[in-house]
């Protein structure tokens, strides 16, 4: 299968409220799955957290990674395993454990279920920089997240709260910062059925 690239705009997405914020849905595969259901494999989201303390959904058998982008996140695991995050740190936790964060941020998750797997990474990259992206074992689909700044990922131009999604990821991709300021990125590496 040869790879296909698309980018998604901001007005794509949808944004539902939850009891302390907003969470905008990404991306969802299949395309066909919904959250709530848990069908789904992998989701990528992105939340605006406006109380200081908040409970996580228990969600039994999903893999999370999260980060933050803007503010200061704590965070506590089950009964004591406790965890800080500055922006573009991440952190993955089993969805099942009860989990409680302290702060009011911006922040970017993956879900990983149903026999998908993967992982979370962040980059921030200078003006006029570039990096490489390379497939690892497994990989199959990459999804990048702009949440600041402008990147040409290929030949395809990404803005700020746009998503780049490569599916039948192979080969290498090469991102180079071509904004006027520092790119912040959410990069998401799955191993999809």
């Amino acid at each position: 299968m040869s790879e296909t690239y698309v980018v998604k705009r901001q007005e794509e997405f949808n944004t539902s409220l939850w009891s302390g914020g907003s969470t905008t849905e990404l991306y969802i595969y299949p395309e066909d799955a919904v959250y709530k259901e848990g069908n789904f494999q992998c989701r990528i989201s992105s939340a605006t957290v406006e109380v200081e303390q908040s409970d996580f959904t228990s969600l039994p058998g999903v893999k999370r990674y999260l980060s933050i982008f803007q503010g200061h996140l704590d965070m506590v695991h089950g009964e004591e395993k406790k965890v800080s995050l500055e922006p573009f740190q991440v952190d993955c936790f089993d969805g099942g454990i009860p989990t409680v964060s302290f702060g009011q941020v911006v922040d970017f998750n993956l879900m990983l279920k149903n026999g998908a797997d993967g992982k979370m990474e962040t980059a921030q990259i200078n003006l006029d920089e570039d990096f490489i992206l390379k497939p690892e074992k497994g990989d199959n689909l990459l999804v990048v997240y702009v949440p600041a700044g402008t990147v040409k990922i290929e030949d395809m131009q990404v803005k700020t709260g746009e998503l780049f999604i490569c599916e039948d990821w192979s080969k290498e991709l090469m991102i180079k910062n071509t904004g006027e300021s520092v790119a912040g990125l959410g990069i998401c590496r799955v191993s999809v059925k």
